[in-house]
């Protein structure tokens, strides 16, 4: 069902790159973005994975604050494949700050990534693609925190809790060119970043974490790349406008965790 569409996914590590193989094992070609000089390499290394498989892939980069560099993108994704079938709106930054310390430059970075540059994204995909084709699949990452925020995260729970309404506003105007828009919410995940916070001895108790999930572990950026993999594709193609959260039951369950002073602690 999604053999030889197109892709854009933006960011090239954890759940970004996880994302970006499990379309391609579909049968997707796949565009992904990078920022630093580490995220290229990310790029490239997710860029010969996908060509294994014998799908075309192209990395841009992209700083999604700059509504130029999202215009550039676009041009080259649409250069090389002509078409954009899926976005993934993926890139994303966290800042652990708590309100009354937070300043006007870390509000206007991370809600520039988290929000303003993907909606930016989802605009200039869909009026220079999706709506011409009259269909299309926007995925963008939300998180659980966007819809339960907790201590030390304003700005991130924040721009979560736009997301998943922007993305809702989005299904609703865009519907009628059968462009489809939902979120989605993932809880703690075992990215490279979440992992190497966990062995740099910041966490009191290395399984503090793990124990607010009701399944007790970590999700998989594999486990999110396969919910994105179904959205995107026709299996799901009366889901538009939703959020769905992919959690481990943590919203369900019984607490969430805070970083405090360096250390995850327990609600």
């Amino acid at each position: 069902m999604l053999k030889d569409k197109t892709a854009i996914v933006t960011g090239s590590t954890g759940i970004c790159k996880a994302a970006a193989l499990g379309l391609a094992r579909e049968g997707v070609n796949i565009a992904v973005t990078y920022l630093t000089e580490k995220d290229e390499q990310a790029a490239e290394d997710t860029i010969k994975q996908v060509e294994s498989m014998g799908r075309r892939a192209i990395s841009l980069p992209l700083n999604v604050c700059k509504l130029n560099e999202i215009e550039r993108m676009v041009d080259g994704v649409l250069g090389e494949f002509g078409r954009v079938d899926v976005l993934v709106n993926c890139a994303g930054i966290c800042t652990a700050v708590l309100a009354e310390n937070l300043t006007e430059k870390q509000w206007d970075l991370d809600t520039g990534v988290d929000l303003k540059g993907l909606f930016f994204c989802c605009k200039e995909v869909f009026n220079r693609a999706m709506k011409k084709q009259k269909s299309g699949s926007i995925i963008n990452i939300a998180s659980v925190l966007g819809v339960n925020p907790i201590k030390t995260n304003p700005i991130y729970s924040t721009a979560k809790a736009g997301v998943i309404h922007i993305s809702r506003y989005l299904a609703i105007e865009w519907g009628p060119y059968n462009v489809r828009v939902n979120a989605v919410s993932p809880g703690w995940v075992a990215t490279e970043m979440l992992i190497e916070f966990q062995k740099s001895g910041k966490s009191a108790d290395p399984h503090s974490v793990t124990r607010s999930v009701p399944l007790g572990r970590f999700g998989k950026p594999e486990e999110i790349a396969d919910l994105i993999t179904f959205i995107a594709s026709e299996r799901s193609s009366f889901i538009t406008g939703s959020n769905v959260i992919i959690d481990g039951g943590m919203i369900a369950g019984i607490r969430l965790a805070s970083l405090v002073d360096g250390k995850i602690q327990m609600l």
